[in-house]
């Protein structure tokens, strides 16, 4: 007996020194919980549009730290009733919980059931990693008793809120509550704030981006658990789970409402200020406008859509999706209609039940198809959607004025750039048709063939030269020869046809080719090379007569930017998106009014002058006739002043339209990235212009109609269009024509002096 209390003793004295060990070995190195008493909130950056309302948001590395105040006591107790019931009796440790979870993980030979409280999901958040270790939950575990002795329940609950991932980027219920819904957490709805909630045990799984229908059985979850601890009624419950999820996040992570804008504006930013600049919390206003944006966006997808229509190329029903997949998007499109509603242009995920007739399923109704829907599918041959076609196959609608039209997710881009001639602003930029496919900014950064949209520049040069409007060109057939390999080249205009004597005017107002070829090279390569370099284009540019073909490559935001000069009558025009930048505590770090740092960030449209306003007005007026006369001619359904200008390179691959009225000016180009060939007959006037025509709609609706300023200097005379000459008596053909003064031309030779008709404003 002796003997065996003496072993008893032992063993105790070696199971108590064990214990001893293990306790200070894991509390060897552990971090103090004091320095989560000051935890600073994000100091978040916001983007302002024109009228006031945020479009975008910048939180550092995609989290928000939020004072206790501003999280909502209903989003607290949402998550506190999904995950961790007992969280305001605990001591940071739920023993239940915790044998229940051992018993799991036993049975499972892994860890298979999680027991920790909001205490424990804190710790290991801030202070530990979290590698699933015996030593890294026995840390945890006594860092969570000390978290508690040291915070109030409160104060762990706000940084539990703060740090926590959940899902498709974001940290934290404030970065939550702007990715899913793009409005702040104290703006959040008791539906809204559920959604969240449900987030938290697997956020990609759950995810409404990724799963509407899993994010929406976790709602439910959560808004049963709420009403089981007290703290809204069934009734509540009910009427939250009704509401439709106005989820305004895209499936790439971001946290904006016009990707394309916040992306250049941001990097505009850090080029000046560094990225540090974004955790400082600064307001960004800017000049874009959501009205005309909208517009835009607009624009774009009906142009591409309708091209892609226009050339009758179908590529099929959708390929590789399962069933599972086939249910999360219908599912979330059902939710996006109830909120939203049929939107013109978006494209719509259908379900054909029905082959004769063809009837699909959208998520909540059916539709039945009628064959105008499909008409434009290989309209040259024969398409029958009962050969095409099976049950159950998922294909997409566009929905039209006209109603739904089977359609699919097109492969063709566009860009557009739109600026306020007034104020020097950009008022739109669209750089692709879906930023979460691709998020290349073509409007700023694709070079791309100018086309026909360079020759204004051009014809600028030779007017300053000393040609005028007048001035006879012969367009005949002409061989050029190159002196290194001696190969010919015979250029032609787009018709395949020749002309003879062709007015400087007619020939920008008609592109033509051959025209502008020996007017280029008359005034020689090398005088027109440096005359473009003042309009800052920003190109690679041939040093060969392919130049006046528009061979050489811009990007949509420079060509726009530079046809401004004519707008502007002649005067530097560097638009700028920023009006100012204030930060926290500080104030304003940057005016555009007061800032005159050239560059993007703090354009402004009073700088030297780059050509005369006599050649700017005389382009200006030969560009009007381009609308009226010209390529440009859908532009007239404005049915106001506008100049423009048509653009279109080798095999179509590239379509333009720049035009402006006094007040606006907007550019669009349309292509594939690829640089495939846009289909036969697909021009800037035919794909660019309608694009333009549709955004100039909106955007000039509540405008009056101004016409275009004749400046001093400028002089109109009757002249004969034959020869170019001043109209004489037998002339029989006469028009108005422009002139700079003292460059008018002589009269025609008819046996008197005729009257010269001569205004000069």
């Amino acid at each position: 007996m002796r003997w065996l209390k003496i072993m008893a003793g032992i063993l105790t004295s070696l199971v108590l020194a064990g214990a001893v060990s293990i306790y200070f070995f894991i509390l060897q190195g552990l971090p103090s919980v004091h320095e989560l008493k000051n935890i600073t909130p994000t100091k978040l950056s916001k983007v302002i549009a024109s009228n006031g309302n945020t479009i975008a948001y910048f939180p550092p590395e995609g989290r928000v730290v939020l004072e206790g105040s501003d999280i909502p006591l209903r989003l607290k107790h949402a998550f506190i009733a999904a995950e961790d019931a007992t969280f305001h009796t605990h001591a940071g440790l739920d023993m239940k919980r915790i044998f229940s979870a051992f018993v799991a993980d036993v049975r499972a030979v892994s860890f298979v059931q999680g027991a920790s409280t909001i205490t424990q999901q804190v710790v290991r958040s801030y202070l530990l990693s979290r590698k699933k270790t015996i030593t890294r939950k026995l840390k945890e575990a006594v860092l969570a008793l000390r978290i508690e002795k040291a915070l109030s329940k409160d104060q762990i609950l706000n940084l539990y809120l703060d740090r926590l991932y959940l899902g498709s980027g974001a940290y934290g219920v404030g970065a939550a509550a702007l990715r899913y819904f793009g409005k702040e957490c104290r703006d959040l709805t008791l539906s809204e704030m559920s959604l969240i909630a449900g987030l938290a045990p697997a956020p990609a799984r759950y995810s409404p981006l990724n799963d509407f229908g899993a994010a929406r059985t976790r709602q439910w979850y959560v808004l049963s658990r709420m009403v089981q601890e007290g703290y809204i009624t069934e009734a509540e419950a009910t009427d939250a789970y009704r509401d439709p999820m106005k989820i305004t996040g895209e499936s790439v992570a971001l946290f904006t409402q016009y990707p394309y804008v916040s992306d250049y504006i941001k990097v505009l930013i850090a080029q000046r200020y560094g990225e540090s600049i974004f955790d400082k919390g600064i307001t960004v206003q800017t000049t874009v406008s959501p009205q005309y944006q909208d517009a835009a966006i607009l624009s774009m997808k009906k142009g591409i859509i309708d091209l892609e229509m226009r050339q009758g190329i179908y590529r099929g029903p959708e390929k590789g999706i399962s069933l599972t997949q086939k249910e999360r998007v219908f599912s979330s499109q059902k939710n996006r209609m109830a909120w939203k509603g049929l939107m013109p242009y978006d494209l719509y995920w259908a379900e054909i039940t029905s082959l004769s007739p063809l009837v699909v399923n959208i998520g909540d109704k059916t539709v039945e198809l009628d064959p105008e829907s499909y008409a434009w599918i290989n309209p040259k041959g024969s398409w029958n959607p009962q050969e095409a076609f099976a049950i159950g196959d998922v294909i997409r609608l566009c929905h039209t004025q006209k109603g739904f039209v089977i359609s699919q997710n097109p492969r063709v881009q566009a860009a557009l750039v739109a600026f306020d001639l007034e104020n020097s602003t950009i008022l739109a930029l669209v750089g692709g048709f879906d930023y979460s496919q691709s998020q290349f900014n073509r409007a700023i950064h694709a070079k791309r063939q100018s086309g026909s949209a360079i020759k204004p520049f051009i014809y600028s040069a030779a007017i300053d030269k000393g040609l005028t409007p007048a001035t006879i060109i012969f367009d005949t057939p002409i061989t050029y020869k190159s002196e290194e390999d001696e190969e010919t080249w015979k250029p032609k205009n787009y018709e395949d046809k020749f002309y003879g004597p062709t007015m400087l005017r007619t020939g920008l107002v008609l592109s033509r080719n051959v025209v502008t070829i020996k007017i280029l090279n008359d005034i020689s390569l090398g005088y027109a090379l440096s005359y473009l370099q003042r309009f800052d284009l920003g190109a690679d540019l041939p040093r060969d007569l392919s130049l006046a073909l528009g061979s050489g490559v811009i990007t949509p935001y420079n060509l726009v930017k530079a046809y401004a000069v004519f707008s502007v009558y002649g005067q530097q025009f560097d638009p700028h998106i920023i009006d100012y930048i204030a930060q926290d505590g500080v104030g304003p770090i940057f005016t555009a009014r007061n800032d005159r740092m050239k560059g993007e960030l703090s354009g402004s449209g009073d700088g030297g002058r780059l050509i005369s306003e006599q050649t700017a007005y005389i382009i200006t007026n030969i560009l009007s006739d381009v609308v009226q006369e010209g390529t440009g001619w859908r532009a007239r359904a404005l049915k106001r002043p506008v100049a423009g200008k048509t653009g279109t390179s080798d095999d179509n691959r590239d379509a333009w339209f720049v035009g402006y009225t006094p007040d606006i000016i907007c550019g669009v180009w349309v292509g594939y990235d690829d640089m495939i060939p846009l289909g036969e007959h697909e021009t800037g006037s035919r794909a660019a212009c309608p694009i333009f025509v549709d955004f100039m709609d909106v955007v000039l609706n509540d405008r009056p109609v101004k016409d275009f300023r004749v400046p001093d200097g400028i002089v109109f005379a009757r002249i004969d269009a034959r020869t170019g000459k001043l109209a004489g008596e037998r002339s029989d053909n006469v028009r108005f024509e422009c002139f700079k003064e003292n460059t008018l031309p002589p009269k025609e030779q008819s046996g008197y002096d005729d009257l010269l008709l001569k205004e000069v404003y």
